[in-house]
């Protein structure tokens, strides 16, 4: 088994809690689940109808609130119209780029899954808790690519692993079913070179700033 990004052979990391078997490439710092441990689209539909925050959940929209003053907001007076990639069942994060008066598209596979995308490019995808779902992270990256202007940006939030197999071993976020893909920073900027994309700024935590060089 190679890296799903940088080809690299990589290591397996057996959780015993869940039974599941991941892969880990030391050299872009990336882990995958092992594709024989998915859930179904029955599932995965099943456990994303379980997320019922909206506008008048506090929490989540101070976490989407952090999320966009740590990414993109400085470089809103560059941004016109967003594609909200991945944006659930309840799509509370358009709205709050609605509010700040930018023009959004949405798009997500089991809710939203009409192209709007087609033939269009935007200054700014955002994509949040999305790219821990995604199977294939490199075509993935092609799209987002295809689909923002040059200079537009990406914005991305996804909880980044320590790169340490036993520290994963005991993490929380790698015990929900449909999580198949686990990042670093290292990860993105390796995705990045591939793409045509450059980091902006990362967080360390969770979210990254890309913008579309080429």
């Amino acid at each position: 088994m190679n890296c799903k990004i940088c080809n690299t052979s990589v290591t397996a990391i057996e959780d015993e809690r869940n039974k599941w078997e991941f892969f880990h490439c030391k050299k872009c710092e990336f882990i995958f689940k092992n594709p024989n441990n998915y859930v179904s689209s029955d599932k995965e539909l099943a456990q994303y109808n379980n997320h019922n925050n909206t506008k008048e959940s506090r929490g989540y929209v101070a976490m989407f609130e952090k999320f966009m003053s740590a990414t993109f907001e400085p470089h809103a007076q560059s941004i016109k119209n967003v594609l909200e990639f991945g944006s659930g069942p309840g799509p509370v994060l358009c709205e709050l780029l609605k509010d700040k008066g930018f023009e959004v598209d949405i798009y997500d596979k089991y809710f939203s899954p009409t192209k709007v995308y087609e033939g269009k490019k935007y200054d700014l995808i955002t994509s949040t808790e999305v790219l821990e779902h995604i199977e294939h992270p490199k075509e993935t990256f092609a799209f987002f690519a295809k689909h923002l202007d040059e200079n537009g940006l990406l914005a991305i939030m996804t909880q980044f692993h320590t790169n340490d197999a036993e520290d994963f071993k005991k993490w929380w976020y790698k015990n929900d079913p449909t999580h198949i893909c686990f990042f670093r920073p290292k990860s993105f900027k390796v995705l990045a070179k591939m793409s045509g994309f450059e980091v902006v700024r990362d967080d360390g935590v969770k979210s990254i700033l890309l913008k579309r060089v080429d």
